[in-house]
């Protein structure tokens, strides 16, 4: 079985297409991020970010969790007990909340046309933290959040989101990642999924703890839930994304954990990641032969290098002159 496996796709439709027209598989995962801006307009943007912090900021002292969009609706539905200003922001806050839903769920039925136009095999997806819930899009028969499926003798499940906060996406329709830890007792959603279901493929946006999770400057940020289910489990293959900048691949047992970096181009703190990247997997007898990784750049398909996965240890096949991941760096 062949795996096309992209992750952070970041609105980068044109390349989206490309990759569905320059390769051949038997199976497409994207993992997460598929959107990046909630709106086309960057006025819009900046308005929205701004309602959406003055929102967190009136529910700061509040004793009940609650998020924006619902501290906005009682706001608006009792202005009697709010101060002109708050009710006038909550009612700017929800009609900019509706928009952006609503240009959202019109990338989403954008990226169904694509993949039902040019995707040679079957597609599923995984939302990331910048993606509202799938169920409420036209993506949402190939929603793997939550999901197994089977193909080919394997058992695939998914598990979305991140436990961040992502500022310009509508919180309250975003998957939520039901992690925490409450008087000393660390609760995990996802750890409690992948135990019942026990897949040979796990598919995640957020890694797991430990696992190409770590951000410079900064560490570890992975999912200590997950880390545990995969300290007792042994998976084929974990795919998963999110923090762009620990790009690799790892062999533990007979487990192959990938993240191929973003796909689409994204800014971050530490500076533009233009991206371009996805990996090509191979399975056979249940267990992950080979990773291809390769970069979309200038309209084209190029093949940066090939990594041998079937023996205890990850051997390098061939890289290329202008690869701008050093085999070094990407196994590990």
């Amino acid at each position: 079985m062949r795996i096309v496996y992209l992750t952070d796709i970041h609105d980068g439709l044109r390349g989206l297409k490309e990759v569905l027209l320059g390769t051949e598989c038997d199976l497409y995962l994207f993992s997460g991020d598929i959107i990046y801006k909630a709106f086309f307009n960057p006025e819009r943007i900046i308005e929205f970010v701004t309602l959406q912090e003055e929102m967190y900021r009136f529910t700061e002292n509040m004793k009940e969790e609650i998020n924006a969009y619902d501290y906005a609706t009682r706001a608006v539905r009792f202005p009697e007990k709010y101060q002109t200003a708050v009710v006038e922001k909550s009612h700017d806050y929800r009609r900019l909340f509706h928009q952006a839903a609503k240009t959202m769920k019109e990338k989403y039925e954008l990226i169904e046309i694509i993949i039902q136009k040019y995707a040679k095999a079957p597609v599923w997806v995984l939302p990331g933290n910048y993606d509202i819930d799938l169920q409420y899009s036209a993506l949402y028969e190939r929603d793997l959040h939550r999901k197994i499926f089977e193909f080919g003798g394997l058992k695939f499940a998914g598990y979305g989101g991140a436990p961040v906060i992502t500022s310009g996406i509508p919180e309250k329709l975003a998957v939520k990642f039901h992690e925490y830890t409450r008087n000393g007792k660390n609760y995990s959603e996802p750890e409690d999924f992948f135990k019942e279901e026990n897949p040979d493929i796990v598919v995640i946006h957020n890694p797991a703890y430990g696992f190409l999770d770590k951000i410079p400057s900064f560490g570890n940020v992975g999912s200590q839930g997950i880390r545990r289910y995969l300290d007792d489990y042994s998976p084929s293959l974990v795919v998963s994304g999110h923090v762009h900048e620990d790009q690799g691949i790892i062999k533990k047992g007979k487990t192959v954990f990938l993240n191929p970096s973003n796909f689409g181009p994204v800014d971050s703190v530490f500076g533009f990641q233009p991206g371009g990247f996805f990996s090509e997997i191979e399975i056979e007898n249940n267990l992950v032969k080979k990773v291809k990784l390769n970069r979309l750049s200038d309209h084209s398909i190029r093949h940066l290098m090939e990594v041998d996965c079937s023996g205890d240890k990850l051997e390098l096949v061939s890289t290329s002159n202008d690869s701008e991941v050093s085999a070094e760096d990407f196994i590990r």
